[in-house]
């Protein structure tokens, strides 16, 4: 029986290391590779450069153009993101506070609502939304992508947060209501403070939507200096030509936010998800 287990183990840990292996190999292989040189890069494959440079970063942000301005499309997105996890974060919260103290709209359709919006295929709003932000003078706008981002992402944090405002005590806000406080106080000085880790998960989500989103961004945005981290690296893959070396640096600086925001804050989802599937 004790080998029978350790076998199993030992099979499993294999299997669990080999996904892994696979999952992460493509980031690693473009990591290094951002190090190499072109000859290296479009030669035979190896994992190890021979030549160490450090010239397509340098080319990446030193090198700009008025076509091409790579620190400027990461600020874009770092503005489009922020701005996204602030707005979400405040629609989200009161959106599931609002369903977690309601019992009717937490047992009727409103709540399966915000997961069928969460699976609706978007790419059926692209023209509807592109017509709206052209009648209303927002198109090529960067304020437009943080309406468009936020309403996306706002309905699956509203559903993750009314896990974590179902975990606190109602007693505390009965109590601090018969001390006389407000209603907007109990929200903001008692319920807030205690959901702050759902608030982080969904701030954290909901920027990593942001920064990587193409699709929205290529239809809302045309001029070269409104573009985002993904749009400035879709500059470097031309039709006859392709920079391999500033776009495999590019790439590794539109996914480095996201593995140092996500992987902090992943335990999170875990508890939002396993509170969702507990709840009666």
């Amino acid at each position: 029986m004790y080998y029978s287990k350790t076998f199993n183990k030992l099979v499993v840990t294999i299997s669990v290391s080999i996904v892994v292996l696979l999952m992460i190999w493509p980031f690693l292989y473009i990591f290094v590779s951002s190090f190499k040189p072109l000859k290296e890069i479009m030669s035979r494959a190896t994992l190890f450069p021979r030549e160490f440079t450090l010239r397509n970063y340098e080319t990446l942000i030193f090198a700009r153009t008025p076509v091409r301005d790579f620190p400027r499309f990461l600020c874009n997105s770092l503005v489009v993101s922020l701005s996204t996890a602030l707005c979400t974060i405040v629609v989200a919260s009161i959106g599931g506070y609002g369903i977690s103290r309601n019992r009717r709209l937490k047992k009727g359709l409103v709540s399966r609502f915000l997961l069928l919006l969460y699976v609706f295929p978007t790419i059926l709003l692209l023209v509807p939304l592109y017509k709206m932000f052209a009648s209303v003078g927002l198109y090529d706008n960067l304020v437009s992508l943080i309406v468009v981002y936020t309403a996306l992402a706002a309905p699956f944090c509203t559903w993750l947060l009314v896990s974590f405002f179902d975990s606190i005590p109602r007693d505390l806000e009965e109590s601090a209501s018969i001390d006389g406080a407000s209603s907007s106080l109990v929200f903001t000085r008692i319920v807030l403070p205690l959901a702050s880790p759902g608030l982080v998960a969904v701030g954290a989500y909901s920027f990593i939507t942001a920064w990587g989103e193409y699709m929205f961004a290529l239809v809302l945005i045309s001029s070269n200096l409104r573009k985002t981290g993904p749009l400035g690296l879709a500059t470097f893959a031309a039709e006859q030509y392709i920079e391999w070396g500033p776009l495999l640096a590019g790439s590794i600086l539109i996914m480095l936010p996201v593995f140092l925001i996500f992987l902090p804050v992943s335990r999170y989802f875990i508890k939002g998800f396993m509170a969702g599937a507990v709840k009666e």
